[in-house]
């Protein structure tokens, strides 16, 4: 009997040590995250700008100067662009800025973070002939939304992916200080 009683502790300890083992286990295998801050974001977007683009051969755009938010109860992020318009058609170039808001996705493809769901909020070009002004309001939008529809935000280097060791982005949510990526376990 004492014998048994002598050996209680030791198993007690062996118990104690798997169970410590196994929690571990779970928390290799369990969530991770990343987290993006603000200024890190705003560095990368500030980086796809200067943008110029010609639409229809016949108007000039450069959006420059990105200023983001973070809206956190959408899981949405804004930025609003300086925006300058040009055309031999108008004859003079117009300057006001676009307010646009996105979600993020993960594209394993090239493991990099894309704009989703674009949208276009509000466009204020100052100049606009009256007779222009709808048909800028309705195609602008529309422009700006194709163009900006899948354009990277942010691509992992070889080396950040070789450190994940397999594990992927997930689910990307907009918080108020930044992103937070959860990444996933590797398939086995």
């Amino acid at each position: 009997m004492t014998r048994r009683l002598a050996s209680f502790p030791r198993l007690f300890r062996l118990l104690a040590l798997l169970w410590v083992a196994a929690w571990l286990a779970g928390c290799a295998t369990g969530p991770r995250t990343v987290e993006v801050p603000r200024d890190q974001l705003q560095a990368a977007l500030a980086k796809r700008f200067p943008f110029q683009a010609r639409f229809l051969d016949v108007v000039d755009v450069q959006a420059s100067a990105p200023r983001l938010q973070l809206l956190p109860e959408s899981n949405r992020v804004r930025t609003s662009v300086a925006l300058a318009a040009s055309s031999r058609v108008l004859r003079n170039t117009l300057q006001g800025d676009v307010e646009m808001s996105f979600g993020l996705r993960y594209e394993p493809a090239d493991t990099s973070i894309r704009l989703a769901d674009v949208r276009v909020e509000r466009i204020d070009l100052q100049g606009v002939p009256e007779g222009l002004r709808g048909q800028l309001q309705r195609l602008g939008p529309f422009l700006a939304e194709r163009m900006l529809e899948g354009a990277p935000l942010h691509t992992f280097s070889p080396d950040q992916v070789a450190k994940a060791q397999g594990w992927t982005p997930g689910e990307i949510r907009v918080t108020s200080s930044g992103l937070r990526i959860s990444l996933l376990p590797p398939l086995r």
